[in-house]
């Protein structure tokens, strides 16, 4: 039986408000572009990702039962290795379903002959929620459905896109992916070297756009060929709060801890204080609030680290446990 929880108005005003913190992106010195190249992508980190880059009532419906919350993915036609990869995304409303399109379209699409003049992607969302993470666990996804080993991937912003060599790019890319960030800042001279780019022996190197809705249509609305080569798209919605509990649940697992239900409660109280009517809360500030959640956790006293060391301040798979004063702070 789910657990349902009653948040009283005290319990909502647990937590005092945090600053905005948001999805950290790679930036390039003066006449310098940077490019990062992960080429290990199983090994690479949310922070290395990062770096190269209105549900709010007070009722919990046990939403934070992560296996509950699996089962959606398994619905939608994810497979369990599928699952793991795209944890932080599964229990967001539609993604599951848009992820598995996703991957069949990819599997389906049979007229690249070489080339990457058609199966690219569009990820569409709001700053801060996850887009470049999510660019790099499909292209994970993708090259192991293309049965691709080590394959290459640059993340790029559309600005450091202007300044760079795209032929280059692609060779050193042959047969990988090309991430661009930010996509609406590539101006035309480059739209039109990567169009003809994309027409020459790549390799089927697949190109991601990123970018938040507005400017990406203005991009694609006056480069009618270009948008052509695009046919997937990935649309992050705006996280409510249950979401983002879900998230910060999930990076706090896959970081050696787990929030016991005090600590959720206190994390659905600091996502609430943080929400506005001109902002909606993103997974990077949620992602803040929990590395302050741990970073406290670590300043831990003297008797705090016995009872760690004789398992009492863990769960039974070894995970440290993140509570109610650790979001208090």
């Amino acid at each position: 039986m789910k657990n349902v929880f009653k948040i009283t108005m005290a319990a909502v005003l647990l937590s005092s408000l945090v600053g905005c913190g948001t999805a950290s992106s790679s930036t390039s010195e003066e006449n310098t572009v940077h490019v990062t190249i992960i080429k290990q992508l199983d090994h690479a980190s949310l922070d290395e990702i990062a770096d190269a880059m209105s549900d709010t009532g007070f009722i919990v419906h046990g939403r934070y039962d992560l296996e509950t919350q699996s089962g959606i993915g398994t619905r939608a036609g994810l497979t369990e290795e599928q699952k793991k990869l795209f944890s932080y995304f599964v229990p967001v409303r539609g993604m599951s379903e848009q992820l598995v399109d996703v991957l069949e379209q990819d599997k389906n699409c049979t007229n690249r002959k070489g080339t990457s003049r058609t199966g690219n992607l569009l990820i569409i969302g709001n700053k801060g929620n996850g887009k470049t993470v999510l660019a790099v666990d499909v292209v994970k996804a993708i090259q192991k459905q293309r049965d691709i080993r080590q394959g290459k991937v640059a993340i790029v912003t559309g600005e450091s896109l202007n300044k760079k060599r795209i032929g280059d790019i692609f060779r050193k890319l042959y047969g990988g992916a090309l991430i661009i960030e930010k996509a609406g800042q590539m101006n035309e001279k480059t739209l039109a070297k990567l169009n003809k780019a994309m027409e020459q022996d790549t390799g089927e190197l697949l190109v991601v756009l990123e970018e938040q809705r507005k400017p990406l249509d203005r991009l694609l609305s006056s480069n009618r060929e270009f948008r052509r080569k695009f046919t997937s798209r990935l649309e992050v919605p705006i996280f409510i709060n249950d979401e983002l509990v879900t998230f910060g649940q999930t990076y706090a697992q896959e970081n050696g801890y787990r929030i016991d239900e005090m600590g959720i409660l206190a994390l659905y109280s600091k996502i609430d204080s943080l929400q506005r009517e001109d902002h909606a809360v993103t997974v990077a500030e949620v992602k803040e609030v929990m590395d302050d959640a741990i970073a406290h956790s670590q300043k831990a006293s003297a008797k705090k680290l016995v009872k760690r060391v004789f398992g009492k301040n863990t769960d039974s798979s070894d995970r440290i446990l993140l509570s109610e004063k650790d979001f208090n702070i």
